[in-house]
């Protein structure tokens, strides 16, 4: 039997994840609704009334670089990814279940190499500023490093649980 703290530790750490998760989805929400709003302008400034914003393209270009790291780090922990099953569809339970936890295990490694590298480009780029907005560069990367660190530490629980699942013999 577990002990009570353990699963009152684990409930508190599941409660925490969900309400990450929808924290994220509906950044990426947002963040979808106001690249369509920016997008918009852009188009009917330039053909409505003939100007030219120079911001929208970046605030579009920024919005869309945030919702791809944080989209990516919530398909990684909801196990979603495209993913190509033509050869896993003909094996057998227990080698779907190795392969699919060495492919957890190969995204885990990838995307360690990702933190390190995103937390050498925010601190190196964090005093660069956009061209049209003038905030940091720095920003933006922090948006990265926070996504691909949330997305390892998910990949990091999937890879646990598809060992667990080939130590098992389970998997579906």
């Amino acid at each position: 039997m577990i002990p009570s703290n353990r699963t009152d530790a684990l409930g508190a750490l599941a409660r925490t994840e969900g309400i990450i998760m929808q924290a994220m989805k509906w950044a990426i929400v947002i963040g979808m609704a106001a690249m369509v709003v920016v997008v918009f302008l852009q188009i009917a400034s330039r053909y409505l009334l003939s100007i030219s914003l120079g911001w929208s393209e970046e605030v579009a270009r920024l919005l869309f670089i945030s919702i791809v790291f944080l989209g990516a780090a919530v398909l990684a922990r909801q196990q979603a990814h495209l993913t190509v099953t033509v050869i896993l569809d003909q094996c057998g339970r227990r080698l779907r279940a190795a392969l699919t936890a060495l492919a957890s295990l190969v995204g885990l490694v990838c995307s360690t190499y990702l933190v390190r590298g995103g937390w050498a480009t925010m601190l190196r780029e964090w005093d660069q500023r956009t061209p049209a907005l003038q905030i940091p560069m720095g920003i933006i990367f922090f948006i990265i490093l926070f996504a691909v660190t949330l997305m390892t530490l998910w990949l990091f629980v999937v890879t646990v649980i598809n060992i667990r699942d080939v130590i098992k013999g389970e998997h579906a």
